[in-house]
């Protein structure tokens, strides 16, 4: 007999972009219910910021640094960023996480009718803020058989006089592919030909398997970077632009509107966190290179799937007899949570696969959903 679905996704909803927060939504839901879910779905590392960031912190706030501030971040955390990238501290400025900043570049680029170019699959946050301002994301579909490269060519094509930003995700969510760093300066040299504002999300650049430092500063380049992934910092909210001083300007007066500042004892946190980056990152990158060969051991020929080269995420195509939000359901009635490829855009036959679990519970649930599959 048929196992009863216990969690069914909304169709009307699938169709739309917020399909991942509806899900994450329904797993919360779930829990609270008391079922135990294994959430592969879910992009957060299950490692947790170094004790000694969580004794500055603490240290911060004993010691009164729990009052208004910059609303462009404490000078010494803006300094140590800016040496990072090679910068002035005019560079810098510090927000709460990065996805308020992308936001914030995004409203003040893009007008009514204006564009931004995606590289997709893509993370939905993106296309939704997009459409939130008035504007519109335009596409561009990359393919697992040519290994998420981009076809210059086609996104030439899609260029219009409306165009105004274009998004690099690289390592991407979902894919974790991270293109090669000459690939990623042809794009931004083919930004600046077009007179085009190159917005890079580098939450996971850490995490490329092949060491690469921050980027470094450029004119038509704004480098939007967190302290979530690497230090397993994503409940403390905080992360940082790096832009050119106009648009810092313009980022620290949307701050002084919107959330006044980012509290202090975080960014003494923050702060401690960089001093041992370095190690942090290379422990980080090689838990993550382990735990994605045991995933690729495990559903290697069942499913297809170009091998990440960076972060904790696996994409695969299923089989084309599954229907993917059906197995979706089913996995989930095992414990299981994974997210279905159509939340990333054109994907429908792929899921995205978190690998955020330590190795016992990560080979159970992927042996789940090996056994679905066949």
């Amino acid at each position: 007999m048929k196992r009863q679905t216990v969690f069914l996704i909304n169709y009307e909803r699938t169709l739309g972009k917020h399909m991942l927060y509806d899900i994450f939504e329904k797993i919360y839901k779930l829990e609270k219910e008391g079922k135990k879910i294994v959430k592969l779905s879910v992009g957060e590392p299950d490692w947790h910021a170094p004790k000694g960031v969580l004794t500055a912190t603490y240290q911060a706030m004993k010691h009164g640094k729990d009052k208004y501030s910059s609303s462009a971040g404490e000078i010494e955390l803006r300094e140590k960023i800016a040496k990072l990238h090679s910068c002035d501290v005019k560079n810098i400025v510090v927000t709460p996480g990065s996805k308020i900043g992308i936001y914030a570049i995004l409203k003040f680029y893009l007008k009514i009718g204006d564009n931004a170019i995606i590289f997709s699959p893509h993370w939905t946050a993106y296309e939704l803020m997009c459409k939130s301002l008035g504007a519109s994301a335009k596409i561009l579909k990359l393919k697992q058989e040519n290994e998420w490269k981009v076809d210059f060519d086609a996104l030439d094509e899609i260029v219009d006089e409306k165009t105004k930003i274009i998004i690099l995700n690289s390592p991407s969510n979902p894919t974790s592919h991270a293109w090669k760093e000459n690939e990623e300066w042809e794009i931004i040299e083919f930004a600046k030909r077009k007179g085009l504002l190159v917005l890079a999300d580098d939450a996971y650049r850490d995490l490329c398997f092949d060491e690469r430092k921050e980027r470094k500063f450029e004119n038509n380049l704004v480098v939007a970077n967190t302290f979530s992934k690497t230090f397993g910092m994503t409940g403390w909210r905080i992360g940082y632009m790096v832009a050119p001083e106009a648009i810092v300007k313009e980022l620290i007066a949307f701050n002084q509107i919107a959330i006044t500042n980012v509290p202090q004892f975080l960014q003494i946190g923050a702060l401690k966190a960089l001093e041992n980056k370095d190690k942090v990152a290379k422990d980080a990158r090689r838990l993550c290179m382990k735990r994605l060969e045991l995933a690729t051991s495990i559903l290697k020929g069942h499913v297809e799937f170009s091998k990440p080269n960076a972060g904790f995420y696996i994409f695969p195509r299923l089989p084309n007899k599954i229907d993917t939000l059906q197995f979706v359901n089913e996995i989930l009635d095992d414990g299981v949570a994974v997210i279905p490829g159509a939340a990333f855009g054109d994907y429908p036959q792929h899921i995205r696969i978190s690998l955020c679990r330590e190795e016992t519970v990560l080979k159970s649930a992927l042996g789940k959903i090996v056994e679905l599959i066949r």
